[in-house]
């Protein structure tokens, strides 16, 4: 009996021990599960905080790409009216270019208009020159009076020369 009871006692003493270091155990466990739980709790305060920071800055670029994206479709906007301008006056441009030169060729034809009405005006100041002349003559061989020059032998060359020209 002795034996069991040394046994009992040493097996009580060593469950005790057992027990002592499975509290033991527990206990850091325990406290290694908080500590645990607090860096997760941290963790999670910081994973939320960054995760608002994230959604707020992804926010804020979102309103900035959409912004410059209203602005690049002003600029093209602008520049299509502007391209459309340009062209508009290129073909004012076009159109005073060629006013210019209707311009140019309508003086050109008015001079040229007024060169040969000033040429047809000597023209009939000779011709009129010439009929009074004939009518002088014919009035004169109708009365019968000769007033040509005579046709000399001498001067026959330079009547020819006359009648060509």
């Amino acid at each position: 009996m002795k034996r069991i009871a040394r046994f009992e006692k040493e097996t009580s003493k060593k469950l005790k021990q057992f027990d002592e270091k499975i509290k033991t155990s527990f206990t850091l466990i325990r406290e290694d599960v908080d500590e645990m739980q607090v860096t997760i709790d941290a963790m999670r305060k910081y994973l939320k905080k960054k995760d608002k920071q994230y959604t707020s800055t992804k926010k804020a670029d979102n309103k900035i790409r959409d912004e410059f994206r209203k602005d690049v479709d002003e600029f093209t906007q602008k520049i299509s009216q502007l391209k459309l301008a340009i062209s508009a006056v290129k073909d004012m441009q076009k159109e005073l270019v060629t006013i210019k030169d209707l311009a140019q060729i309508e003086d050109r034809i008015k001079t040229s208009f007024k060169n040969e009405i000033e040429d047809y005006k000597a023209q009939i100041k000779n011709l009129n020159i010439v009929i009074l002349e004939n009518q002088k003559r014919l009035s004169h061989l109708e009365s019968g009076k000769v007033f040509e020059k005579k046709k000399g032998w001498f001067f026959k060359k330079k009547e020819n020369e006359d009648n060509n020209l």
